[in-house]
């Protein structure tokens, strides 16, 4: 007796497991799951392999030559602050508004509205 070749198809199968319409839902379930690493990976060396065709064949696109884009500073040195200096400068600071300026300070302006009454 002869061997008959197994059918790898779903077609081959359906007389023997299903009907048509469920050969049209297994496709359906197919299509609406997630893609699998191994269909990406094959995917993206297709593309690879023709982008490198187009090129050897000199009917790519030239890319316009720009600069690359600067890279973002992860990690920037802030140079801590001393108190001491800090006080300093605060210091300076009020002293040259007290003596360049004509304005009256806070206190100043306060006092002299109690004073009037």
């Amino acid at each position: 007796m002869a061997r008959v070749k197994k059918s790898r198809s779903m077609r081959g199968k359906l007389g023997k497991t299903g009907s048509k319409e469920m050969m049209k839902e297994q496709n359906k379930a197919r299509k609406a799951s997630s893609t699998r690493r191994f269909v990406t990976k094959k995917a993206k060396e297709r593309k690879e392999q023709a982008h490198k065709k187009l090129e050897r064949l000199g009917l790519l696109p030239e890319k316009e030559v720009g600069a690359a884009p600067v890279r973002p500073r992860r990690f920037v040195f802030v140079k801590p602050v001393d108190e001491k200096a800090e006080q300093a400068k605060t210091e300076a600071q009020s002293k040259e508004l007290d003596t360049g300026s004509d304005d009256l300070s806070l206190d100043e302006l306060l006092s002299a509205f109690t004073e009037e009454k």
